[in-house]
């Protein structure tokens, strides 16, 4: 039932309906290209405009945090005031870096386990700056012993936490900007595939769709040369099984039509000639029907045919009687001077006989 449908569907509808696949097709594949496209430019976006900066920040902020750490020992270490207001000053600086840093970092907080961590690695630094601010004190009073033992015990855990914190930061923007660029690499993988499969299934649709076309224009189109030409070689029992409502089943449908015409036609022209051969001159045509458009004046050429025929069969058959009827006129006529000659001759005879 299917397959009647389709072959009952026009050719014009089907060259059209495989241009329509063909073009659902690339708008398909199109579409599919730019919401892909467009996700991998997400991904690709959050890893340079998020991710990135974010590893930027946090590192920067682990170094910062080492150079104070190292002029925060000088300060220990050094016996001289102004090298003291020296590294104090560039201390305070290195602070107001960091700060900004922290500041700075909110801008490329991605989640809440960012913010966490973040916020974690700013509470240790601020564990350690208070830690600090005693250390120094210490130190300025040239304390140099306890300030040494601060710094290599409590302060040094203290910083190596804050370190820790910020590294975590750093680690967490690392692995989600590789978890981007994998996502990435997935989206355009999957891309491909789409890309692949699509062109595969429209190619073999289309494909599909062509192969079923030649056939069907292509076996119906071979019987119609092949019917025609045994038409025109004189065989009339042509009979063409294509069965279908698109433009080549209406041609095959009138092609045998107007083989079953002309079979009509002769057969009856046979039957009306043979009538005619027996001298039956009032038969009458088997199928006036088919004798329509230009085949009118055959009927009509047989049936004037007939008609003069018929005419001339009278004519002769009125001639015929008509010599008839003057024969024996001259027959009767030529008893009746037969008789008169006869009684003639015995009127002569009998007188003869009375003269003597």
């Amino acid at each position: 039932m299917k397959v009647k449908f389709i072959r009952d569907i026009k050719i014009k509808t089907k060259l059209l309906l495989l241009g329509g696949i063909s073009i659902l097709g690339l708008i398909f594949m199109g579409t599919e290209s730019v919401i892909t496209a467009r996700q991998i430019n997400e991904a690709s976006t959050e890893i340079s405009q998020s991710w990135v900066p974010a590893i930027i920040i946090a590192e920067e902020l682990n170094t910062r945090t080492s150079d104070y750490r190292i002029k925060e020992y000088n300060h220990v270490i050094t016996g001289d005031s102004r090298d003291m207001d020296r590294l104090e000053s560039e201390m305070t600086q290195i602070r107001e870096d960091i700060t900004r840093g922290f500041t700075d970092y909110e801008l490329y907080i991605t989640n809440e386990s960012d913010r966490k961590l973040m916020e974690e690695a700013e509470g240790e630094w601020n564990k350690y700056l208070e830690y600090s601010d005693r250390l120094l004190v210490i130190s300025r009073q040239n304390h140099t012993q306890e300030a040494f033992d601060m710094i290599i015990g409590d302060s040094r855990q203290l910083f190596d936490d804050a370190s820790d914190g910020l590294l975590k930061v750093a680690d967490f923007n690392r692995k989600g900007a590789e978890a981007a660029s994998i996502q990435g690499d997935n989206l355009y993988d999957q891309l491909a595939k789409v890309k692949i499969i699509t062109i595969c299934l429209i190619g073999g649709i289309i494909s599909l769709l062509v192969i079923y076309i030649i056939i069907a224009i292509d076996k119906p189109v071979k019987a119609l040369v092949e019917g025609t030409r045994r038409v025109a070689n004189g065989d009339l029992e042509v009979y063409l099984p294509y069965r279908s409502k698109d433009e080549i089943g209406i041609l095959t449908n009138s092609v045998n039509q107007l083989i079953k015409r002309l079979k009509n036609i002769i057969d009856d022209e046979k039957y009306l000639f043979r009538e005619i051969g027996s001298e039956n001159f009032e038969v009458k045509s088997t199928c006036e029907h088919a004798y329509r458009g230009d085949f009118a004046p055959i009927l009509y050429s047989i049936t004037s045919l007939m008609s003069r025929l018929d005419a001339a069969k009278k004519r002769k058959e009125s001639g015929t009687e008509d010599l008839t009827a003057e024969n024996e006129k001259e027959e009767l006529a030529k008893r009746a001077v037969c008789r008169e000659i006869t009684k003639h001759g015995r009127r002569k005879m009998d007188a003869t006989d009375k003269k003597g």
